[in-house]
């Protein structure tokens, strides 16, 4: 049975902030306080790469966290490898805090790129064989580690969009076991143009893409 291990919405902004912690308060504030633990401002200096966060936010049971660099700012739901029967209480929870979260950051700066992000892990004790029989042609049943990753190109709502796929052996640590299996990353992200985006045109567009990421389809890349 899949495990959801997080859901992940990233956004871009056009110009880069020099003080992204400005935002920290209203996106807490405009989601009902719901990052509740106490927020980490790191003391990175202004030459370190624009996508290395510069305040990580979360609540006090882990749930939710929000990550602010200069360049972007991402909202990332953990599913804590909760089995995928809890797919339609976490997918409607996603979509209500993703639409007070892209309300308040496209109220305060532009954006131009974003990125809606799954990852899963489905336990397998007989990983490779189940990637070698799905994907590939030579005899990897005995590998240690096989990684796939390819990206189709689509487009939807007026976007431009990469559809990247990866998919590798992992083992992960699920009710205090290790166990072996698939780990799989659905990345759905738009090629940027001058426009700056629309809030209606992505929130129609994300709650448009969830059923992409739900069991049955994630299920479906490795069996």
């Amino acid at each position: 049975m899949e495990k959801i291990v997080k859901l992940q919405l990233a956004l871009f902004f056009q110009n880069q902030m020099s003080r992204p912690d400005n935002l920290m308060n209203g996106v807490n504030s405009s989601m009902g306080n719901l990052f509740d633990a106490m927020p980490q401002i790191l003391p990175i200096p202004p030459e370190a790469p624009a996508e290395i966060p510069r305040v990580q936010m979360r609540s006090e049971n882990s749930k939710y966290n929000c990550n602010i660099a200069c360049s972007r700012i991402d909202f990332i739901l953990n599913g804590d490898f909760r089995d995928e029967i809890a797919w339609p209480d976490i997918t409607r929870d996603f979509l209500a805090k993703a639409k007070l979260f892209v309300s308040y950051v496209f109220s305060e700066s532009k954006i131009i790129r974003f990125g809606l992000i799954g990852n899963f892990f489905i336990p397998d004790k007989s990983a490779s064989t189940s990637m070698t029989r799905k994907y590939l042609k030579v005899d990897l049943n005995s590998a240690e580690e096989i990684n796939l990753r390819f990206n189709k190109r689509s487009s939807s709502h007026g976007f431009s969009l990469n559809n990247i796929t990866s998919i590798n052996t992992a083992v992960a640590e699920t009710n205090g076991l290790a166990d072996k299996g698939i780990f799989i990353e659905l990345d759905v992200n738009n090629i940027p143009t001058d426009e700056i985006i629309k809030t209606d045109s992505l929130l129609q567009f994300i709650e448009k893409q969830m059923p992409s990421f739900s069991p049955d389809k994630v299920n479906g890349l490795v069996r």
